[in-house]
């Protein structure tokens, strides 16, 4: 089995917390009447693409960075459109940065 570099392992660990924090989101937004059907495929694809990376599955690398752009987008999104009078959302903000910052790990890992 080849080793693998620290920033795959750090991207797969992130990409489960993520995952249970877009299921929890997802949650939350079929209890309030509101559709979260893009915040379960999120966090699915994050579940199955950080697991089958820290698994050193094949292919684990590629799902993973598929999804990390998924999130990234659905969490920028809500930041770029601009309504007279709302504040900006920091907490909206750290995520995506997250999302950018791990969607870099992933494309830059390179196997040993």
């Amino acid at each position: 089995m080849k080793p693998m570099m620290w920033m795959g392992q750090v991207s797969g660990w992130a990409a489960l917390g993520m995952a249970a924090m877009f299921g929890v989101n997802a949650y939350f937004q079929f209890a309030s009447g509101d559709s979260g059907w893009a915040y379960v495929i999120v966090a699915f694809l994050l579940a199955v693409g950080g697991f089958r990376t820290l698994r050193r599955m094949s292919g684990g690398l590629r799902l993973l960075a598929g999804a990390w752009g998924f999130a990234a987008g659905l969490l920028v999104l809500p930041l770029l459109t601009f309504t007279e009078g709302a504040a900006f959302d920091m907490g909206g903000a750290v995520f995506a940065a997250i999302s950018l910052v791990c969607l870099a790990l992933t494309v830059l890992h390179k196997e040993k």
